[in-house]
């Protein structure tokens, strides 16, 4: 491995351990190999889809043999799984959030769980892990062939109901169903919410941290106002 490449990898592992989320490294915090092939193919299936990545590319970019990639992974579905498995901290970072709203019924409760919703989607950009994830969930959703490996099903909709039985307390004389549909119509709006460079161009505005702070407000408002409009 080149000595770019390991330096890369070495800051990678010190971020998150900076972060408190768990990282496969040796005792010199160096990355393992599994870690270096789960990272790798996390980064082709975001830029490329599923269907597009084979597991010798994975191997290439990972600057592993291919065989190691089978011998902990044994196939592309299992590797494509283990990538959501690696990233279930950000993913837990929604509910932890949710869980410290109390009472539910509180005033500004719907704020703080839209807020809780989209702000650990919002910083995925923070750290190239969380833009690699944040990336993948956007290709995931959007692909028409996603229900036949039941990504979504397995790992989002027991978030998603969480955060509906949330909002059902929260805002407790709308409908059941229009919540649901103003849940799934409130992904759809954090997921257009990534396209800046098309917002940019629509509304002649750049992109810098002000902007992102003006987008990621406008965001909430507009999430909440949809929400209590039902």
């Amino acid at each position: 491995m080149g000595t770019g490449t390991a330096f890369k990898w070495r800051r990678m592992a010190k971020s998150r351990k900076t972060s408190g989320s768990h990282i496969d490294a040796d005792d010199h915090g160096t990355p393992t190999r599994r870690y270096r092939i789960v990272i790798e193919a996390g980064r082709l299936f975001s830029l490329k889809g599923y269907h597009s990545v084979s597991m010798r590319e994975i191997a290439t970019a990972a600057d592993v043999q291919l065989s190691l990639i089978v011998y902990h992974f044994s196939n592309k579905e299992n590797l494509y799984r283990s990538i959501f498995d690696h990233f279930h901290t950000f993913f837990e970072e929604r509910l932890e959030q949710l869980d410290r709203i109390e009472p539910l019924t509180a005033p500004d409760a719907l704020h703080r769980i839209v807020e809780a919703f989209v702000m650990p989607v919002l910083n995925a950009k923070a750290t190239e892990e969380r833009w690699i994830y944040s990336q993948l969930i956007l290709r995931e959703a959007s692909d028409p062939e996603e229900e036949a490996r039941g990504i979504i099903r397995d790992y989002y909709d027991p978030m998603a109901r969480k955060f509906i039985e949330a909002l059902k307390k929260a805002l407790s004389d709308k409908d059941f169903h229009g919540l649901t549909w103003g849940y799934l119509f409130s992904v759809s709006a954090l997921v257009m919410s990534h396209f800046d460079a098309r917002m940019q161009r629509l509304s002649d505005s750049e992109t810098n941290e002000a902007h992102e702070y003006e987008k990621n407000k406008f965001l909430i408002r507009f999430i909440c106002g949809g929400l209590s409009g039902i």
